[in-house]
């Protein structure tokens, strides 16, 4: 049976602030199946979570700002349905700000995220993060798409069910030089609502903004040659916003990936500044893991690495990073490699000053896989989850953030 669980904090914290408490920290609720470990499921170093927690508290107050939050992962991303559970509890929170970093993925031959549609009517050149020799540079979304042909199209339409992503303006990531295309951008009545073009002059690297003249749920993007010299389009994601205060959560998945794969994308740290994230989330180490007993012995300087190049281009953000749930390896056998690169990247936020989710003691440490196996959750293959599964760790991270910002609000505004 199903249980549910409040986010509250310990009786020590409601007794320093008896009036405010009620008023300033939030309850959240959500469907457990009892496999959690609770007094785990908290973000460890919070307080490196300060600024953050500060910025979102004077959004739920004063409703003045956008957050902006990144998610970086794997196939544990990708999907969209952990991280999708994270987004619909903090728009319902905080405020829905858009439906934020979005990626064709459909269109470079793998899944999307299952609340968009994107189509077209030409097939596109692809590649992955995680096939660093193929040509194409890899920016933002970890996956990018290209073509040569004028006129193709690349439709993108949203279709979820919780909240209206309708948005109003756009930010496109995309090659940004003499030899790219312009863009037409229309509705679904082939209307044209503006245009999306190459000036290098722009000061921003590789991508465009453009607001729209009015709010739509679907566009459709048009490569339009202008000159002899443009002869391609190559398009790593967009950012589709909706002009009002509240929460701008963007994930980045890719099947397969690794930190190294991440750190080998040209254009990935640099684009992330066009977000503005006060907030990375990395979500990484399951594929490592699977190497063992050949671990990375580079796999430390593969984390630095990262961390440095994002916050080289986004020095205010903050970071979390996250330890790889446990799972099985051939389907049905233990793999010791999670428990070693799990202790790789605490020890990494421990000495970096960062904070760090403990996903695996979460989600009940040791022979948790088993567990959530045997109640459905966890697929035939013993790495990826159900939706549900998905669902239910979305909700294990949104109330261990949560903690940590009731904690925070309780001690700061009392």
């Amino acid at each position: 049976m199903a249980l549910v669980f409040h986010c509250l904090l310990p009786v020590a914290y409601c007794l320093l602030a008896p009036a405010a408490y009620a008023q300033d920290t939030l309850s959240f609720t959500y469907k457990s199946y009892g496999l959690e470990n609770d007094s785990m499921n908290v973000i460890q170093n919070v307080g490196h979570l300060d600024e953050f927690y500060e910025s979102l508290y004077r959004l739920k107050k004063l409703g003045d700002r956008v957050v902006n939050m990144v998610h970086i992962g794997d196939s544990h991303i990708q999907a969209e349905y952990l991280t999708h559970a994270v987004r619909k509890n903090f728009h319902r929170d905080f405020g829905n700000a858009g439906r934020g970093l979005v990626v064709p993925a459909r269109l470079a031959g793998t899944n999307e995220a299952f609340n968009i549609v994107t189509s077209s009517n030409v097939t596109w050149q692809a590649k992955r993060c995680i096939y660093p020799d193929q040509p194409l540079p890899i920016g933002i979304g970890g996956i990018t798409i290209n073509t040569s042909v004028p006129g193709a199209r690349l439709d993108v339409f949203m279709k979820d069910l919780w909240f209206d992503y309708s948005f109003n303006a756009v930010t496109l990531f995309f090659l940004k030089d003499v030899t790219s295309f312009h863009f037409s951008v229309k509705d679904t009545a082939d209307q044209e609502l503006g245009f999306i073009g190459p000036f290098t002059s722009e000061p921003f690297s590789n991508y465009s903004r453009i607001v729209l003249p009015h709010s739509v749920s679907a566009m459709r993007l048009e490569t339009l040659k202008s000159t002899p010299e443009q002869v391609q389009a190559t398009i790593f994601g967009m950012s589709l916003e909706n002009g009002r205060n509240g929460v701008l959560y963007h994930a980045i998945g890719v099947n397969g990936a690794k930190y190294a794969h991440y750190n080998a994308a040209m254009f990935l740290a640099g684009q992330t500044a066009a977000l503005k994230p006060e907030l990375f989330i990395i979500s990484l180490g399951t594929n490592e893991s699977l190497d063992y007993p050949y671990l990375d012995k580079n796999f430390l300087q593969n984390i630095d690495k990262l961390i440095t190049s994002l916050r080289g281009s986004n020095p205010n953000a903050k970071f979390i990073l996250v330890t790889p749930p446990e799972s099985f390896r051939k389907k049905i056998k233990p793999n010791p490699g999670i428990p070693k690169i799990r202790e790789q990247i605490i020890r990494y936020a421990a000495e970096n000053g960062l904070a760090f989710w403990d996903m695996y003691k979460a989600m009940g440490g040791e022979h948790a896989a088993q567990a959530w196996k045997t109640v459905g959750l966890l697929r035939a293959d013993g790495i990826h989850f159900t939706r549900d599964g998905y669902d239910y760790q979305g909700n294990l991270l949104y109330n261990a953030l949560i903690k940590g910002y009731n904690q925070y609000v309780s001690f700061r505004h009392p």
